[in-house]
């Protein structure tokens, strides 16, 4: 992923207005990611919790998306991020969901997947961190391989997002 400004991070959000994206509380870190290995930047909200965000390369550019977490209900069991692949046991992947863009008739819908809680998939992805107590699958691809894998699969998440806003 290439570097990105604070302007270009604010101005990438595709499901929120451009006031809401001047207010969003961006990554305290930002000076000090290593972009050459990011899949894609993700982080919580430190203020909300259950906000979060995710700001991919495009054929676009860079786009933004903002998440909402649904608080775990029932029995925590081991689930999959649709992004990364990872496993987690308990509560290491949540659902989380994302307003569409506003459709021609300003109608609004959501779409939702499983994610890494912590929205730390691009670190999974390159085997930075390693979710604690279960074992993952065996893989032969490369940590690039992953990691243009997880990319991917954030791209698909945002197209889906953007097409139903089309009609």
């Amino acid at each position: 992923m290439r570097p990105l400004s604070e302007t270009e991070i604010r101005h990438s959000f595709i499901n929120c207005s451009q006031g809401e994206a001047q207010r969003i509380h961006l990554p305290g870190q930002l000076a000090r990611t290593d972009w050459g290995s990011q899949a894609f930047l993700g982080w919580i909200d430190p203020r909300s919790p259950h906000r979060g965000y995710v700001v991919a390369e495009t054929a676009n550019g860079p786009e933004g998306v903002v998440l909402h977490r649904t608080p775990h209900r029932g029995k925590p069991m081991a689930q999959m991020c649709q992004f990364c692949l990872t496993l987690h046991g308990g509560t290491g992947v949540s659902m989380y969901s994302a307003q569409r863009p506003a459709t021609k008739k300003e109608r609004y819908s959501s779409l939702g997947t499983y994610l890494c809680s912590d929205l730390g998939c691009a670190d999974y992805a390159v085997s930075r961190k390693r979710p604690e107590g279960i074992r993952q699958m065996e893989e032969t691809i490369t940590i690039e391989d992953r990691k243009e894998r997880t990319s991917d699969n954030v791209e698909r998440f945002i197209l889906r997002l953007k097409e139903r806003s089309r009609s």
